[in-house]
């Protein structure tokens, strides 16, 4: 059930905060869920303004530089990922703005998922973005109806009759809450927030992620988007006060941690994997509890309750990994490579017979709607040809009934057991393709893991250092060979070329890390292969940085 809306960004500074914000990679797995249509995701603004500079658009702190929409899901929609959000965005961008420059970020980071567009206010024809509601496709109409229009493709529930757009009550549809009083929304938020956030600062963050205004002085007031007034949090209840809420969190991180060990063993003290793991979880373990013994019992310490939190969940990540390597008898790093290189073809397999699923069960599933139709004026259709047959006359047909022939027409079909025959295949292969696609989710998450713990084999037992993180979007595969990967350095227009092994694809398919011998000299290349410089493995970073820090300070200068 997503929900819609969209915000105008005036001048270039309120651009440039605006993509910063969506493109936070604590928010968008590392930057792996971000997209440009008609523009590169790392220079959005910059191309942005190059493209209004040619059609003489003047941008000052007044003009409309674009466009800040939204696009929230159900967080009912249990079986929905970040990549499929992801997907519907620029899907959803494609069809509405194809014409536009728009970035696409998919955020995480909240009990919902849901992407943000922002939407340049010219065109690459030069064109400006018709915003009006009177406008089918470019208005918020046009975006409430292709987003639903997309939800439904994927299988995933609309908000059914939702209220008109109004200049003053366009935010009623958006959470469906129009039965809700504004105390109680605030007081879900609260005590969902209360469930994720460790301290009062974090709720309060939050809160203001989420779109809430706040206000701060002897009593903090919040108002939620949509309200016309600020509320005292103490007015919620004695339990919402800035005190009780900050004493609730002080006990969260103080006791709400379950100070626990479990036991694991290793089923052979010959395996570096092993050891490696062991070791650390030991180290870890030990951290624990050789600092509560300088506790004092008198005193509080609120910072160390939330680090301590941090490494019991860290502890408990490494048994789980010696537990996996046991399970699975991977033992050293050969028999760990082995069995990457099987589930990426595992992968790859799956993967095309997944495609093909996924292909079927789209234009079968663009039928069901047309079925429904069918189906929802058959019994007025039948009544027409009845009234008709009685009558003997030809009648006018309604718009139902035209609805109904057109339907007909479209599916090709004579009798009611024939759409219910396509419905029936539509839902078999929407059944097998998601199981599939679950599946294939449960492969990547496995290769992940593996990825992440041949990380921790080449930090620990192979003597590299961990350089820079890269997207698959970063390798020039036409460069690339059996043995090596070509990939561009994060920030610059450098390539080197990467041995395939030395490269951990920690978020599968998503992100890897680069990892070097520190003291080797790599050789650096443009983007037609010429030689232009050379570096040690340990200074690979540092080229990255310099990059960006003259970006950073390119924006600084032209639109600060």
């Amino acid at each position: 059930m997503p929900t819609t809306k969209r915000w105008v960004v005036h001048g270039v500074q309120g651009r440039n905060d605006c993509i910063n914000y969506v493109k936070n990679p604590k928010k968008t797995e590392g930057g792996t869920l971000v997209s440009g249509l008609n523009c590169s995701p790392d220079f959005a603004s910059y191309e942005m303004k190059i493209n209004n500079d040619k059609f003489h658009i003047e941008e000052d702190n007044e003009s409309r530089t674009c466009y800040h929409a939204y696009q929230s899901f159900d967080p009912k929609e249990k079986n929905l990922t970040p990549e499929q959000v992801h997907e519907m965005g620029v899907e959803l961008a494609k069809r509405l703005y194809p014409n536009f420059q728009v970035l696409v970020c998919t955020h995480t980071d909240r009990f919902h998922l849901h992407n943000h567009f922002v939407i340049n206010a010219v065109s690459t024809e030069g064109r400006k973005l018709e915003d009006r509601l009177a406008n089918p496709i470019e208005g918020l109409y046009g975006l409430r109806d292709m987003s639903d229009t997309i939800a439904l493709e994927h299988g995933l529930k609309i908000i059914e009759d939702a209220p008109k757009i109004g200049y003053f009550h366009s935010n009623k549809y958006l959470y469906a809450i129009a039965s809700k009083t504004w105390k109680k929304q605030i007081i879900e938020k609260l005590e969902e927030l209360k469930e994720s956030c460790f301290s009062f600062d974090e709720l309060l963050e939050n809160l203001a992620l989420d779109g809430y205004q706040i206000k701060y002085g002897k009593n903090i007031r919040i108002k939620p988007y949509g309200k016309q007034k600020f509320v005292t949090m103490k007015v919620l209840g004695s339990e919402y006060s800035e005190d009780s809420l900050k004493e609730f969190f002080y006990h969260k991180r103080k006791n709400d941690i379950a100070i626990s060990f479990e036991n694991y063993k290793l089923n052979t003290n010959d395996s570096e994997l092993l050891n490696i793991h062991n070791q650390l979880a030991q180290l870890s373990k030990y951290s624990v509890l050789s600092t509560m013994k300088e506790l004092d019992s008198t005193k509080q310490y609120p910072n160390y309750y939330n680090s301590r939190y941090l490494e019991i969940k860290r502890y408990h990540q490494l048994v789980n990994t010696i537990n996996f390597l046991n399970d699975n008898e991977i033992y050293n790093y050969q028999s760990l490579e082995e069995k990457i290189e099987q589930l990426q073809n595992e992968i790859a397999t799956k993967e095309e017979e997944y495609n093909k699923l996924f292909s079927i069960n789209e234009t079968l599933q663009l039928r069901v709607p047309i079925c429904n139709i069918y189906l929802q004026y058959l019994e007025d259709y039948e009544y027409f040809c009845e009234q008709e047959e009685m009558l003997g006359e030809k009648l006018e047909p309604s718009n139902e009934i035209k609805l109904f022939l057109e339907a007909k027409n479209e599916l090709e079909v004579n009798t009611t057991e024939e759409v219910q025959e396509i419905i029936a295949s539509a839902n078999q292969y929407k059944k097998e393709s998601n199981q599939q696609y679950a599946y294939l989710s449960y492969l990547k998450t496995k290769a992940s893991e593996l990825e992440k713990i041949k990380s921790i084999s080449l930090e620990t037992s192979k003597g590299f250092i961990k350089s820079v993180s890269i997207s698959k979007n970063m390798i020039d595969y036409t460069r690339s060979n059996a043995e090596q990967y070509c990939v561009r350095i994060p920030y610059t227009e450098y390539y080197m070329y990467v041995p395939k092994n030395n490269i951990a694809w920690v978020s599968y398919d998503k992100r890897g890390i680069i990892y070097l011998v520190d003291d080797k000299e790599y050789t650096l290349y443009d983007d037609k292969n010429k030689q232009v410089m050379t570096a040690r493995g340990e200074e690979i970073e540092d080229v990255s940085k310099e990059e960006k820090q003259k970006i950073s300070e390119y924006y600084r200068k032209e639109f600060i």
